[in-house]
């Protein structure tokens, strides 16, 4: 059984390498092969947030709505810990001067630290470009939808969040690749991984979900996948080598 989920996930970024990225990051062009049953395109009235997929968590059989308070920039999400269907982050703003794969929005306050990271990158000899940054939640289910109608959900889930608990809800989180080259595996195998593996936290983003870490974070390794958390924080953790999973669950 672990061997078929392998190759599942191996097939994962193969499509993704060939260009089903592009779906990914614009779910408008995704085409379900299966008529939508347990997926709805926005939140359901009178329904709890709980029953929106009709599965369970495969890491925890419940599902916490945090509260919206403050910034959220710290919020806690995971596989068990969910924003509300309603969140949208304060201060969206559209990217611009830097490569994107389509139009791409941020929070404003983050967006500074974002084109400082996209300059000394470029300074190192890398171009690197937004493939995903700000989701919806209403986007987010069809891009779950889209990956679970292909690989089923427990695969899905190892590398795409079910809707409410992606990062990119928040606002301050991107997806990075690499201007001209296909994604995510030609940013995985490409010095540049490393590169802002070791730099993001002098931005005040970190690497969610770092290599080897997949039991503590839940997702596969996501070399490409930073949350901006505020340097001093970042450094710390790069410093200690923990996630922001670990922090965040003291």
């Amino acid at each position: 059984m672990r061997l078929k989920q392998l190759f599942a996930i191996l097939g994962y970024f193969f499509l993704l390498g060939l260009g089903a990225g592009n779906r990914f990051a614009d779910p408008k062009e995704i085409i379900a092969s299966t008529p939508w049953e347990l997926f709805a395109t926005v939140p359901p009235t009178g329904i709890e947030q709980t029953s929106v997929l009709g599965l369970k968590n495969a890491f925890s059989p419940d599902e916490i709505i945090i509260p919206v308070a403050g910034d959220m920039v710290l919020a806690h999400i995971n596989k068990t810990y969910a924003l509300p269907a309603s969140y949208v982050p304060p201060g969206l703003s559209e990217i611009a001067g830097i490569p994107t794969s389509g139009t791409e929005y941020f929070r404003a306050g983050v967006l500074p630290y974002l084109y400082q990271l996209f300059g000394a990158a470029e300074q190192a000899g890398f171009k690197l470009s937004v493939i995903s940054a700000y989701r919806s939640y209403t986007t987010q289910v069809s891009t779950f939808y889209y990956w679970a109608n292909q690989y089923g959900y427990a695969t899905a889930s190892m590398g795409s969040a079910r809707p409410g608990h992606s990062e990119h809800q928040l606002g301050t989180a991107v997806d990075l690749g690499l201007a001209g080259k296909p994604w995510p595996t030609g940013f995985s195998w490409d010095p540049a991984a490393e590169w802002v593996r070791q730099n993001v936290p002098k931005f005040g983003f970190v690497i969610s979900y770092p290599e080897g870490k997949t039991s503590i974070t839940g997702y596969i390794w996501e070399p490409w996948h930073i949350r901006w958390v505020g340097a001093e924080l970042a450094t710390s953790l790069y410093q200690q080598g923990l996630t922001l999973e670990e922090y965040l669950s003291r």
